[in-house]
This record gives structure tokens, sequence and C-alpha cells, in this order.
């Protein structure tokens, strides 16, 4: 059963129900940090995507959008650089569903406005109909590298993925693609090691069918 955090207002992990998890919000912070430099050195494009791998609540998710949409009022509109849209994907419906109530109380514009849009998804495998992706966020840990959602990321784009086994050491990797190609080529991405995490593991999709 999806349940809200227990204590949503601790700089902690929440449990919110299927063996899920969301992040502290100073991970989310990190994420975002290394992320909008990305945005930004892509602003000149017309638009901009963004994919939030295991969105869990929404939260991250909605904050992504609101780095590419401010919001309907004046001001935020004058000052809005960056446009694009923004696609959260969870392993489970009950996952997804929560993501869009969550996202309604403050963010329902993001979502009418197409904006931020959320699915069921196999984490592995992302949304190859949707990219490339100038950004990619993974909120659960990979035992390795996920080379298909790799491929997903736009030449100069990024990917923040916990990497490491369930129970064992995990670091947190900024992953930047340098080049193209049709086949996956380690020399084509640099790997980056920001810091030790702890995250629940990312699930392939056709274990839990």
């Amino acid at each position: 059963v999806v349940k809200p955090p227990s204590g949503p207002y601790n700089d902690s992990p929440q449990g919110i129900g299927y063996g899920a998890t969301i992040s502290a919000p100073h991970m989310h912070a990190h994420a975002l940090e290394e992320i909008v430099t990305y945005l930004q050195a892509s602003a000149k494009k017309s638009e901009l995507s963004v994919l939030d791998v295991g969105c869990g609540s929404g939260y991250l998710t909605a904050c992504l959008g609101r780095l590419l949409n401010g919001g309907d009022c004046e001001s935020n509109r004058q000052q809005q650089t960056l446009r694009g849209k923004v696609y959260g994907i969870e392993y489970m419906k009950e996952l997804v569903d929560f993501s869009i109530e969550n996202t309604k109380i403050a963010d329902i514009d993001l979502l009418s406005q197409g904006v931020v849009t959320y699915q069921v998804g196999d984490g592995w495998k992302g949304l190859p109909e949707k990219a490339p992706f100038t950004a990619i966020h993974v909120g659960a840990a990979a035992d390795s590298f996920p080379q298909e959602l790799m491929m997903q990321l736009d030449v100069g784009g990024v990917m923040v993925i916990p990497v490491g086994p369930d129970g064992g050491v995990q670091n947190l990797y900024k992953v930047e693609r340098l080049r193209n190609g049709d086949q996956f080529q380690k020399e084509d991405f640099t790997f980056d090691n920001l810091l030790g995490v702890r995250y629940v593991p990312l699930v392939h999709l056709n274990q839990n069918t």
C-alpha cells in the first residue's frame, strides 16, 4: 500500500510503500545541482527533455519540471530561459498514481500543460520513444551501469545514478555522453564518482509482473 512518509520534513529517506523510498531532500538537491548546469548549457535548444527514473512520490520530477517551467505568473515568464518536458517512470502503477496525485496538490499546472508526465516503465530500459534526453536522473541503485539507458542520453547530456549492489558499496555517479554511436562504447562516456550512497535497488519491470 502506498503510504505518506512518516517524517516528511526530516532530511532522511522516507518509505512510501511497496519497498520503495524517496531520497533525503539533500540528495535531491545534490542531484538537481549536478543536472541544472547541463540544462543551462543546452538552453538554446527549442525544448529540453529530462527523464526521472524511479519517480517515487513525484517530488524530484516536479522540481525538474519547475526548472523547465517556473510557473504562470508574469515575473516567472520573464525570467524563464529553460523550456522542455520531464518524464517520470515507475515500475508500479500504484506509485505512478501516487506521483500524479502528489503533483496535483501544488503543481497541477505542470500536468495540465504537459510539462510533467508519469507512466509505468522499466528503469533499465528507460523511455526510448522520448529520447534523447538532456538529463536522466535515476532514483534507485543499479548493480551495473545500464547501457540501454545510457544510450538514451543526448551528446553533452548527463545522467546522475547510484551504482552498486543491494546492501553493498554504492556510489553516486555523474555520467556524461561525449559522442554519438549506434553501439554502446564505454569510451563515449565519462564517469565521475561523486560520493558514497545507500539506495534501494533499481527493479527490472519483468521481475514484478
